[in-house]
């Protein structure tokens, strides 16, 4: 999942909240973060030039079984609609 400012935004922690601030430019990083749910885990990847969260998670099998039936999963490597 994708979202728009995330986790580190809400937090103040986002690098480009912290660009104007003395002494504190080039030393925030945004580094992955994990959240856990009850038995879950969720990674977050940050992308700060699109000001997006990833959420990412493994894939829970009742899905896979879905996906199996219909068409089958694809995932691409990097953002769709986007040219290198």
């Amino acid at each position: 999942m994708i979202t728009k400012h995330g986790v580190r935004f809400s937090l103040s922690l986002c690098s480009k909240q912290a660009k104007g601030v003395t002494g504190v430019q080039g030393t925030v990083r945004a580094e992955p973060m994990i959240i856990t749910q009850g038995k879950e885990k969720f990674t977050l990847h940050f992308d700060c030039k699109p000001c997006e969260m990833h959420v990412v998670g493994k894939i829970k099998p009742s899905v896979i079984k879905q996906q199996a039936r219909e068409v089958p999963l694809t995932f691409d490597r990097k953002r769709p609609g986007v040219s290198v």
